[in-house]
């Protein structure tokens, strides 16, 4: 069996106080504390831990013999250099950079040196309208092994619906988050003042969460009152209170954020509510988004459009959700890479293959 090695984006501190410990990267390792973890946890799910090594550059220096590895992936940006190297034996080395950056994110890495060990870097998703200095492949995403809220709020879901405890779907669209950014640059909540200004009618579940930051948005004055309207009372949802709110909704928001997509797209299906996102018809994901049984809002276009397309979507199609539900399937399992659904497993060594 082959082993992979992970080596841990330093841009952080990572040696500083309780971080530099093993206590901290065991908790890390099994209940999260970075995104970038996402790939070794993927690893992990498949080959299991013995297979599969994390570590850090200042680790890679105090090695007594040499490590010895077939895959060796480096996240970024990276302090990694030829010092660093001479530590490890490997068969072929792959960049990785978990950031919303919609480049690549080298900053202080030595991008040269790196470029001359692999011409490959993963990322999130990759956009066909970006030059980018090197191949891009896509990065597995996943949460932590045992923090994964998604699984269990599915399986309390599927449970009701076994009991016959579920109801016909109560509001038109769900959706709550924290608003991120400007006014300008911030579509989750040009997205509510538009829905609530325009078709005050609709029915629906959630709003923003986190507290009212005025002072983030540059807003009209005849926006103020509907914005207001928009803030839940609370600064935050309990994980299995918000899945129930997406399977009491017909439509799920999944805008986007810093990122072009999000858990949200998946947690929509799951909840067999109908999607309503971003435009991400430039954008390739590891895990392909059913987007025939989704409906995108482009930038230009009115989030009213959307709304109106998906709820049309939702009367005249309703096995919409159980296919969506389907397709997601061969992926993962109950939200979770799994070694029952292979499909995730073959695309991120295809594309690694074809490289």
């Amino acid at each position: 069996m082959d082993h992979y090695t992970v080596v841990i984006s330093d841009n952080c501190d990572h040696d500083a106080g309780f971080r530099g410990t093993r206590p901290f990267w065991w908790l890390a390792r099994h209940f999260g504390a970075y995104a970038e973890l996402g790939l070794y946890w993927f690893l992990q799910e498949y080959y299991g831990e013995a297979a599969v090594t994390l570590t850090r550059p200042s680790e890679l220096l105090r090695l007594k013999s040499r490590h010895k590895t077939d895959w060796l992936f480096v996240g970024l940006p990276t302090t990694l250099n030829q010092e660093h190297l001479r530590q490890v034996d490997y068969r072929r080395m792959v960049m990785y950079d978990s950031s919303d950056l919609h480049g690549v994110k080298f900053e202080n890495s030595d991008q040269a040196f790196l470029s001359s060990h692999t011409d490959v870097c993963l990322k999130n998703w990759r956009d066909d309208r970006l030059d980018y200095p090197c191949q891009i492949g896509l990065l597995p995403i996943k949460r932590p092994p045992l923090n994964n809220k998604m699984r269990a709020a599915i399986h309390l879901a599927s449970a009701k619906q076994r009991l016959g405890l579920t109801t016909e779907k109560q509001f038109d669209v769900g959706f709550a988050a924290r608003p991120t950014g400007d006014l300008t640059k911030n579509q989750r909540v040009r997205w509510l003042i538009d829905l609530k200004r325009d078709r005050p009618d609709l029915k629906l579940w959630g709003g923003l969460v986190g507290g009212k930051s005025w002072d983030k948005f540059d807003i009209q004055s005849a926006e103020l009152a509907v914005l207001e309207s928009c803030w839940l009372s609370k600064r935050k949802i309990g994980y299995l209170q918000y899945f129930a709110g997406l399977c009491q909704s017909k439509l799920a928001l999944a805008p986007a954020g810093y990122a072009p997509w999000s858990y949200r797209h998946l947690e929509a299906i799951y909840a067999r509510s109908i999607v309503v996102s971003n435009d991400l018809a430039h954008y390739e994901f590891l895990i392909p988004f059913p987007r025939t049984g989704m409906v995108e809002v482009a930038d230009d276009e009115s989030i009213v459009t959307g709304i109106e397309a998906g709820l049309r979507l939702y009367q005249d199609q309703p096995e919409i959700a159980e296919t969506n539900i389907q397709h997601l399937g061969r992926y993962l399992k109950d939200g979770r890479y799994s070694k029952e659904c292979p499909a995730a497993l073959d695309r991120f060594w295809d594309q690694l293959d074809a490289a």
